[in-house]
């Protein structure tokens, strides 16, 4: 592949190309939205049809944006010769740079570096990155922070030559073409029984908004990310890919199954899939197509400019689910009485499925650990049974209390086949809790600036000493001698300024306005105690 420009008349042809592209009022445009690969509707280029294809790839690595651009004739696959393109690329809704350069072979490559340095720059000498024509090089470099993160990369194609560098287009070919790198998110959340849970979101389209909420009330997720509800837009649209990671050792959320509502509109079973493969996390795939795309906007009033998601689970608490490490076992839990209590006895149910076997019920032998704060309790060895549950009695000890884990391991002789259940000993409920009404007001104050961090935080933490507002246990990482803990009061302000992350405040303005629960306003209180901003 080359690219090249005679510079004695380089800038002047450049500056007449970009001149003509804007005068036009006829521009033949063309739209695309899909995932990291896009083929747009074919365009008449004389008396033959063309299509623009756009392929992407992170490669070497997670830190290089690769977005290749290819003209070609419809009827034979050839590409076509001598096309100069002009690139712009929009990243919520920011304009980050535009190139212009021509290519012999049709095809024309974007690199885009991620870097520390706040400045987008293209490797080009002489020019700067708005308007720079590309000449002599293979490849275009663009580097910068701002390719750090993923999500939807809106590219802005103009092609004004093709089949020979003296045939202008006019009008040229437009493109309006949308190409989504994955991006991941990370949500630590402070669960009343479960403790400390890092959940996440990977989105296949665009950026996740600062919303992310866990109700522990109705374990239930939320967030939302920009899109637009236009007719329009999800013509374009192939589909939205999300994932939700859940790790295994979040009990509440190993749940057998998933519901979902986006933007209120409850949508069908066949859109959530659960992938238990890996030892660690569960991901939860929810993958809307153009159709329920265009269901869901038939319910919306008015065109909203993002997507509501909220998932949980679908039906009873129980069974739990997973799958063994080497995804041939499927085991389902569930126990008797639900609330399991110190001292007491319970019964836990199990059945193992062959995932080889198209989930088909076995008998296979399997050794149980029951393991508590680190160390191993109990254990014992059993069979399953390939009709109804197998019962797993056990008693548990006076001093047990909290999270204890059931290990399973060496199903059917594998050392490969292990799975783990987490499970809650003296389960604490929502409803023992406590917190003042009035505090709400205080809490829609804050947010709203009404009233400073310092001022709302000392009445929290104040409340919490003299047992006017009960929160459920809370593990503190850093005791209040140290540097983050609350500083004297003329100090105050400033630290806790710099302190309280954006989320808990935000919290504390939907919490005041009940758009989520008790327990998701103390997830942040938990936090700044955890934390040492509030010393109790």
């Amino acid at each position: 592949m080359s690219m090249r420009f005679d510079m004695k008349i380089g800038w002047v042809f450049c500056f007449a190309l970009i001149a003509c592209m804007l005068s036009f009022s006829s521009i033949a445009e063309s739209h695309g939205h899909g995932l990291g690969y896009e083929i747009m509707p074919p365009e008449m280029l004389g008396s033959k049809l063309v299509s623009l294809e756009i392929s992407s790839d992170t490669w070497p690595d997670e830190y290089t944006k690769e977005i290749t651009f290819s003209l070609f004739e419809t009827d034979t696959g050839v590409n076509v010769e001598n096309v100069t393109y002009f690139v712009m690329l929009t990243k919520q809704n920011e304009v980050l740079f535009d190139v212009t350069g021509q290519m012999d072979d049709g095809t024309f490559m974007l690199k885009l570096h991620t870097t520390e340095s706040d400045q987008i720059t293209v490797d080009e000498a002489g020019s700067d990155f708005f308007g720079s024509l590309f000449d002599g090089g293979e490849v275009v470099n663009v580097k910068g922070n701002a390719f750090s993160s993923g999500g939807l990369y809106e590219f802005k194609v103009i092609i004004t030559t093709g089949d020979d560098y003296s045939n202008v287009l006019s009008p040229p070919l437009d493109y309006d073409v949308g190409i989504s790198f994955l991006d991941k998110k990370s949500y630590s959340i402070n669960d009343i029984n479960f403790g400390q849970q890092e959940l996440g979101v990977i989105t296949y389209y665009d950026l996740i908004n600062d919303d992310f909420v866990y109700e522990p009330s109705k374990k239930m997720i939320t967030y939302s990310m920009p899109f637009d509800w236009s007719e329009e837009n999800i013509l374009v649209t192939s589909t939205m890919h999300q994932e939700i990671i859940i790790p295994k050792a979040f009990g509440d959320l190993m749940v057998e199954n998933f519901s979902a509502n986006v933007n209120g509109f409850q949508v069908q079973e066949r859109v959530l899939t659960i992938d238990d493969f890996s030892s660690k996390n569960r991901l939860v795939h929810l993958v809307l197509n153009q159709n329920d795309l265009l269901e869901i906007s038939k319910t919306l009033d008015g065109f909203p400019n993002k997507m509501d998601f909220s998932i949980m689970p679908a039906a009873d608490n129980l069974p739990l689910t997973t799958m063994t490490g080497n995804g041939q076992y499927k085991l389902n839990l569930s126990w008797e009485p639900q609330n399991i209590k110190s001292g007491s006895a319970t019964t836990f149910y199990v059945d193992i499925l062959d995932a080889f076997l198209v989930d088909r019920q076995v008998s296979v032998s399997y050794d149980l650990s029951i393991v508590h704060d680190g160390k191993k309790i109990d254990q014992a060895s059993g069979f399953s049974s390939n009709i109804g549950l197998s019962p797993i009695n056990y008693n548990v000890r006076d001093d047990v209390t909290g999270i204890i884990t059931l290990q399973f391991e060496n199903l059917n002789g594998s050392d490969l086949a292990d799975a783990f259940f987490s499970v809650v000993v003296n389960r604490i409920g929502i409803e023992q809790t406590s917190i003042p009404i009035w505090i709400k007001n205080n809490a829609g104050w804050w947010a709203t600036d009404q009233i400073d961090d310092s001022a709302f935080l000392q009445g929290i933490q104040y409340l919490i000493k003299e047992g006017i507002m009960i929160i459920p246990p809370t593990e503190i990482s850093k005791s209040p001698a140290d540097s983050n803990a609350i500083p004297d009061a003329g100090q105050r302000t400033d630290v806790f300024n710099q302190h309280v992350p954006a989320w808990i405040k935000n919290n504390a303005g939907w919490w005041a306005t009940d758009q989520i629960d008790d327990s998701a306003f103390l997830q942040g209180i938990q936090y700044l105690i955890k934390e040492g901003i509030i010393v109790i």
